[in-house]
């Protein structure tokens, strides 16, 4: 039986009616990451020489949270990542010595970047499957010991593959079919358990996996043949069941900020697919996450991933997501030189504006174990004016209102809602906000920024409002105002 049951989103009233069909049970920090394998150890820093910038910066959203981060490490170089124990570094570009062919190499000092993130996170590693040959089976052999002792206490759950359904005419003949592929991962992760009894005996009583890893809900390598050819003795593995998303393609024709990402219509369309990849598989005893995801395949778009309406983008995606409760996590996916990228850790570090989408984001799904989310309706375009509520025991604690109207010029529109809640009760509302849409810089979040010149730490920005206290009146109405391409997070007090 699945851990979680199927619904439609339903439309409440602006109103104190609390969800009724919503099944509670998201993860802790639902907002979470995903970060390229390969730029890991740029990301992260290590044990003894932290990246302080990127750990004030996951500080802030597992504040806002109120949970530690879940990492996951992986993506594509993790099915390229050939291990060289001779390197030096914990990445190079070649290793002669390993892999004359290879071109993405990880060497020992890679694991020293476990635990570099804040106490308390959690990270996933994802294994090499892509490489089917001597290299990449000496590499599972070689990392399995690194990677578990590294791991020790902080592991998440463990990823063998990335986007097996792209595969196919790359690293695979054309006709790589579903049965290849499942007969592939049992022997790769049956090599892997063996290794992980000998290295971290007590990490092997219990082994679960995210899977399958695809690059999306319409895969070629279709979910429910995935877990039939699978069988039930290894899906009783896998706790997760990890499909990545993207709102298109970074070259792809037609994709633009208004009707790609700040589009609550194409933000639906696109999660509904997953709740209907879900129920494909619901038979399977297993939790449904978002393991990669992010606005545009191919690193993102510079003047679309980039920009502040990639961060209204990022928070309506979480929002929408947790209110289908089938959902239980999303992984923003981050990659060293993309425009989506939240930040830059490095050369030279610097603060993007889809941070702030996703620290508005966390701040709404706060103890997001405990909350139901459900889209409250609002008068206004259905693809730009959208509303959230989220509830704690039948009670509305939060409530997001987001307008997703694209503004970068000229005479700024506003729509002004009024949402019942409970009469006199009095409200704090942060106010996710920039001068314009395709602005790249500028981004605020309750009034503070969170950039390079801080390290990363809240600075109060001059004429910004912080903690704007609004009340409702004798009847229970809630006025507020919201600006085009802006957003505000209600938190009742």
């Amino acid at each position: 039986m699945a851990r979680y049951m199927l619904f439609a989103a339903l439309m409440l009233p602006a109103s104190l009616a609390a969800p009724q069909q919503v099944t509670p049970g998201l993860f802790s920090s639902y907002v979470s990451l995903s970060i390229e394998l390969i730029g890991f150890p740029s990301w992260a820093g290590t044990k003894a020489s932290r990246n302080e910038f990127s750990n004030n910066l996951i500080n802030n959203l597992v504040e806002a949270q109120g949970a530690p981060m879940v990492v996951r490490v992986g993506g594509n170089s993790a099915d390229r990542a050939i291990y060289d124990s001779t390197l030096k570094t914990p990445t190079a570009s070649s290793c002669k010595n390993a892999d004359p062919g290879a071109w993405q190499c990880i060497g020992t000092s890679f694991f020293d970047s476990y635990g570099a993130f804040p106490k308390g996170t959690l990270y996933s590693h994802n294994f090499n499957l892509a490489t089917w040959n001597s290299s990449g089976f000496a590499t599972l052999q070689a990392t399995v010991p690194l990677a578990c002792k590294a791991l020790q206490g902080q592991l998440e759950i463990f990823e063998v593959g990335n986007e097996p359904d792209l595969f196919t005419g790359n690293r695979r003949p054309s006709d790589y079919s579903v049965s290849q592929y499942v007969s592939e991962w049992k022997n790769e992760t049956a090599r892997f358990e063996s290794f992980l009894r000998q290295a971290c005996p007590d990490m092997a009583k219990n082994v679960k996996y995210m899977f399958p890893s695809v690059s999306s809900p319409g895969a070629k390598l279709h979910g429910p043949d995935i877990f039939k050819a699978l069988g039930t003795a290894d899906s009783k593995k896998i706790s997760q069941i990890s499909v990545h998303n993207y709102m298109g393609g970074a070259t792809q024709p037609g994709v633009t900020l208004q009707g790609t990402l700040m589009n609550h219509t194409a933000v639906v369309k696109s999660i509904t697919s997953h709740v209907n990849y879900a129920k494909s598989v619901s038979s399977v005893n297993a939790d449904y996450v978002i393991g990669e995801h992010n606005s545009l395949y191919g690193g993102g778009a510079a003047g679309l991933s980039d920009t502040f309406g990639a961060a209204l983008w990022a928070m309506e995606f979480s929002l929408y997501a947790a209110s289908t409760g089938v959902i239980k996590r999303v992984h923003f996916h981050q990659s060293i030189g993309s425009p989506y990228a939240a930040w830059s850790p490095v050369n030279p570090a610097r603060t993007n504006a889809p941070y702030y989408g996703k620290l508005a984001a966390a701040t709404f799904l706060a103890d997001s174990k405990s909350i139901k989310v459900q889209v409250i309706a609002v008068d206004g375009n259905k693809d730009t004016d959208v509303a959230y509520g989220a509830y704690v025991n039948g009670d509305l604690k939060r409530i997001a209102v987001l307008n997703l109207k694209q503004y970068d010029q000229g005479t700024r529109g506003q729509k002004k809602h009024s949402i019942k809640v409970k009469a006199g009760s009095t409200w704090v509302a942060k106010r996710l906000t920039a001068d314009g849409a395709k602005l790249t810089t500028g981004a605020t979040f309750n009034g503070f920024k969170y950039e390079a010149d801080s390290v990363g730490k809240a600075a109060k920005v001059n004429g910004k409002t912080t903690d704007e206290v609004v009340k409702a009146d004798g009847k229970g109405n809630l006025a507020i105002t919201v600006k085009d391409s802006e957003a505000v997070v209600l938190v009742r007090k």
